[in-house]
């Protein structure tokens, strides 16, 4: 196919380009398709002649119907006002350069929503308040919570660090029993045969879960595409109602569900900073030095101020460790001249945000003050994966809950094993190896790029010793249908096949006796083309999207 470039002047000294790839161009590592068509340049004589013909032809033929465009040429149609609707609206990544640090790129993210089936959505939206209840009432359940991770933290420095930290703290005294938890539960939509389409969980993570700002803003993306372009009778708006199976610009927009996470995740913090106390106070937001992900952290710092009056402070851990100290006397957390009310983690949830003692001793004064923490230690150890396969045991989770809530949350368990000292994982590594594919290896990490896929397990497993594989877990992989996706990156657009991954938003803030506040709050959809395996959008592997809701 010819290609042709399409320059795009974005004001001050930025140009970039506007490219379709139709497939699977070099541009970007989404997909792997040879084929790609990129936008011309734009020639104002020859649109003006194109367009007195097109009015000629629309005079000829105006009692024909329209035919429908193809999704190629939808994309194509739509690829600038879809990314600079998302530049203008907050969907951007930093791009740092020596001499710029205003430089910034769009945020990867679908040009339209994923189609979710709405039994499945409204499931899932309700067991966001169990996942509540459970995560704090096992970071409760110290024993319990230790016991389950010795063998873990005995073949993984990092969970051994954080779960002698937990131990410290509460030898020592807890300070501040209110845990404020912002919670993401992800899932992946299982389809097999003919069996009813169902969530399974990928992970519950408790620390630093992301792309709630994105989520939202993608959201207000879909909602202006789909009603814009989408309402009308022209071949574009035909070719958009085809590809979600409905007849008209309404029933496109019910499609999309109301994403609350920008209201509610910062109403959640206000919450918790009030509770802490009446005097004047700020909420720390800990971030990783040169972050990218500025603009999903910022519009919640934003919404704090614009909405409740609650100013934030940023600082790394590397920061703190320098400036924040800790008044003996009351167990106030001080910084920038201020008391601290709530800490909130965007950082700590990996081995490479503690590169010196100075990152952990930050943590541990976080963690010995009065400040209320999201998460906590123990908060955040109740996400490790270990915790979540000892979860699927047998009676675990009614260790925690009543009977027909436990049954609820065990709907989405998928297949979950231990491995290593005391599990008997003889019969089950022996299937892994023999069928990788099916089963994907996770060590107890956070954030993208750490699980292992296909040959891959079965390579690692071989190569571990039986102490090192307590560091694991083997989970099944669910392999979801795959669905036609339109995805933008950098200023390109490809279609291909593509898969999403779902998350739940939750906040709970309690004391271990109390609960004061437990909601659902918002979602998020992560899309990548199929044959990508990790599905983090920070991280390169995927594109915010929405969902849109299908009987």
């Amino acid at each position: 196919m010819a290609a042709v470039q399409l320059n795009q002047q974005q004001g001050g000294k930025a140009q970039r380009a506007g490219n379709v790839l139709l497939g699977n161009a070099g541009a970007t590592p989404l997909a792997a398709s040879p084929e790609s068509v990129k936008l011309g340049g734009c020639d104002l004589g020859k649109r003006s002649e194109n367009a007195a013909k097109a009015r000629q032809d629309m005079r000829v033929t105006s009692a024909q119907p329209k035919p429908s465009a193809t999704i190629e040429s939808v994309a194509k149609e739509l690829l600038t006002p879809a990314v600079q609707y998302a530049e203008l609206h907050g969907l951007l990544y930093a791009k740092p350069a020596l001499d710029d640090q205003s430089l910034a790129s769009q945020c990867p993210v679908a040009l339209l929503p994923f189609p979710l089936p709405e039994q499945a959505f409204n499931v899932a939206c309700a067991l966001s308040v169990l996942w509540n209840k459970l995560v704090d009432a096992v970071a409760r359940d110290l024993p319990w919570l230790y016991a389950t991770l010795e063998p873990a933290a005995k073949a993984d420095p990092f969970t051994e660090r954080l779960l002698k930290m937990s131990k410290d703290i509460h030898a020592e005294g807890l300070r501040q029993p209110l845990m404020l938890g912002i919670h993401r539960s992800d899932y992946m939509l299982h389809e097999r045969n003919n069996e009813m389409p169902r969530f399974l969980q990928v992970e519950l993570n408790t620390i630093a879960s992301s792309m709630a700002s994105h989520s939202v803003n993608a959201h207000s993306l879909h909602h202006y595409m789909l009603s814009r372009y989408g309402s009308s009778n022209d071949p574009v708006a035909l070719a958009i109602r085809e590809h979600f199976g409905v007849a008209s610009g309404k029933e496109l927009l019910h499609g999309l569900p109301q994403n609350d996470a920008l209201r509610l995740i910062p109403a959640a913090m206000a919450w918790a900073h009030r509770g802490y106390s009446g005097r004047d106070s700020s909420v720390l937001f800990v971030v990783q030095e040169g972050e990218k992900n500025f603009a999903d952290q910022r519009w919640l710092e934003y919404a704090l101020w614009q909405q409740h009056g609650v100013s934030v402070v940023r600082r790394s851990l590397a920061e703190i460790h320098r400036e924040a100290w800790m008044d003996e006397s009351t167990g106030g957390l001080r910084l920038a001249g201020e008391e601290i009310s709530v800490v909130y983690f965007r950082a700590g949830y990996s081995p490479d945000d503690y590169p010196s003692e100075a990152e952990w001793e930050a943590r541990k004064l976080i963690e010995q003050s009065l400040a209320i923490k999201c998460p906590s230690v123990d908060y955040q150890l109740v996400g490790a994966k270990k915790v979540q396969q000892a979860l699927a045991r047998s009676g675990a989770v009614e260790r925690f809950m009543a009977q027909h809530e436990a049954e609820q949350l065990r709907s989405c368990f998928a297949g979950l094993w231990g491995l290593g000292p005391g599990e008997d994982d003889a019969s089950i590594i022996e299937m892994a190896c023999r069928d990788p594919e099916g089963f994907v290896l996770k060590p107890q990490r956070e954030g993208g790029g750490n699980n292992f896929y296909g040959d891959q397990v079965a390579t690692k497993l071989k190569e571990l010793l039986s102490e090192e594989r307590a560091a694991y877990i083997l989970m099944q992989r669910i392999l979801p249908k795959q669905q036609s996706s339109v995805m933008t990156r950098a200023g390109t657009v490809q279609i291909m096949p593509g898969i999403s991954e779902f998350g739940f938003y939750s906040v709970y803030l309690g004391d271990g006796r109390r609960s004061f506040m437990s909601e659902h709050a918002g979602h998020l959809v992560r899309t990548k083309a199929e044959g990508v395996d990790e599905g983090g959008v920070a991280a390169g592997y995927a594109v915010i999207s929405s969902p849109f809701l299908v009987k």
